[in-house]
Formats: C-alpha cells, sequence, structure tokens
C-alpha cells in the first residue's frame, strides 16, 4: 500500500522517548484498568516501554512486545537500570504466537491506527483473539476522525514539537505537512527533521508517514467480526463519555460469547 517504510520514524528510540512522555490521565487509566483485570499483561506496539515500564513498577507481570529493534533495545535498557523483570518480545502484531494467556492486553500511543488495511486490523485482531484469557480485556486508543479536522489539508509547515537536543549532543527540530485521503481514510504526512550542532551546518532530511482513521461503527464492526464485544467507548482516558467533538475512542473490549 505504501512505497516507503512506515516505522522509520522509531528507529530513534531516543527521539521517540524524548518526545513522547505519558501523561498522569493516562497512566492511572491503565494501572486502574490493570487493578481492575490482574496480570500477566501484554503491552503491544510497547516501544520505550513508556507504559509497560510504570506497570511493571505497579507490581504487575508485564510483557511487552514490539515490532522496532532499536525501540526494544532501549525499553530494555530502561527496565535493568529501574531492576525490572519485564518479558520483551520483537514480534509483528499482525501475527505472533506467544503460548499464553493474558488478563489485559492493551495498545496505546494511537498503535492502532498503524494497522492501515483491513487485512492488518484483523491479524492483529485475531492474534490478541487468542492469546486474550476468557475474561480479559483488550484496552486501546484511536482518534476521533473529526471531519471538520480532517478535510482541512494542511500545504503549510507547523512545528511538530519545540526545538530538542538528542543523545547525541545535537539541537533537532521537526516541522511537517499533512493531507487526508478519504477513501483510505489515511492521513499523510511529510515530516522536515532538522539536525545540527552549528547551525550554520543544518542536515535536513524528510520522513513521510501516515496513519488510518476509524469510524465509530466502523471500528464496532471490525471488533464484532473478529470476535470482540464493544463493552465501553470513552471519548479521553478521563472516562469522560463520547461525543462528536471527543479527541479520542478509548475502547474497552471482550470476546463476545458466540
Amino acid at each position: 500500500m505504501l512505497h516507503f517504510d512506515n516505522l522509520e520514524g522509531y528507529r530513534d528510540a531516543h527521539t521517540y522517548d524524548t518526545l513522547n512522555g505519558l501523561s498522569e490521565v493516562e497512566e492511572k487509566f491503565y494501572v486502574d484498568l490493570a487493578n481492575q483485570q490482574g496480570s500477566p499483561i501484554l503491552d503491544i506496539a510497547c516501544g520505550t516501554g513508556r507504559l509497560t515500564i510504570p506497570l511493571a513498577q505497579s507490581g504487575f507481570h508485564l510483557t511487552g512486545l514490539d515490532i522496532t529493534a532499536e525501540m526494544l533495545a532501549l525499553a530494555k535498557q530502561k527496565a535493568k537500570h529501574a531492576n525490572l523483570s519485564i518479558d520483551w518480545i520483537q514480534a509483528d502484531a499482525r501475527g505472533f504466537e506467544l503460548n499464553a494467556k493474558y488478563k489485559l492486553i492493551f495498545t496505546t500511543g494511537n498503535s492502532f491506527q498503524h494497522f492501515l488495511d483491513r487485512e492488518s486490523v484483523d491479524g492483529f485482531l485475531k492474534s490478541v483473539h487468542k492469546h486474550l484469557d476468557k475474561d480479559g480485556m483488550l484496552a486501546f486508543e484511536t482518534r476521533n476522525p473529526t471531519i471538520s479536522v480532517l478535510q482541512s489539508n494542511e500545504t503549510a509547515e507547523k512545528d511538530y514539537a519545540d526545538t530538542w537536543v538528542d543523545n547525541e549532543g545535537y539541537h533537532c527540530s521537526s516541522t511537517y505537512q499533512r493531507s487526508y485521503d478519504h477513501q483510505s481514510q489515511l492521513e499523510h504526512y511529510t515530516f522536515t527533521n532538522r539536525r545540527w550542532k552549528d547551525e550554520t551546518n543544518v542536515v535536513e532530511t524528510t520522513e513521510p508517514f501516515a496513519i488510518r482513521y476509524f469510524f465509530p461503527q466502523e471500528l464496532e464492526e471490525l471488533l464484532y467480526y473478529n470476535g470482540f464485544s464493544l463493552i465501553k467507548m470513552y471519548g479521553h482516558f478521563d472516562k469522560r463519555p463520547f461525543e462528536a467533538n471527543s479527541p479520542l475512542m478509548v475502547c474497552l473490549c471482550q470476546k463476545r460469547d458466540g
């Protein structure tokens, strides 16, 4: 579907870690869910362990799964530094076999939007279904596809983040342009990344990226046909009701009967 590596932006694990902190409300949501469901817990697309590690620090038995070796390498370093025992697995979320059942399986950081086509979504959900305990819970979130936002293509460059310093001491900045394809429901980004120690010698690279949007009824049907019931949908991690202008669709799912 894509003519580029959609994971390229995740090869620089240190930058990802710098720019993607864990909010208190997201952490509380998953700690509360973990307390409700218990261990073991599987974090899919765990990245650098931004949530895997805090949950392990809270006393839960965690497995972190990610496709990107660089992200897992940093996650392992962080867990070792914190003296935590976490099972780290490099695998594709669209098809994996762990020979285990989990009481809670989740993917966060809008990772669900990285499944760009029907086959990828089905592969993920079937893999989760196979590994979820009969009374277990699947939790994930995806951005709410607000039409007024999606229909406004942005041709002007926008800042992605404030300037930061990477682990090698370089100053970095990133801007982006975005557009939305209404037929494929893919939002396309072009990032322009800049890196320098001397402002007279700035190295500039471009990086394409895409994510998929899902509409509420579409999402419920995808879950249904892969053996899940959508138990609850919130509009944010603070558990506010889902509404038209909600920023997120935070979904709690269980295996359905029959």
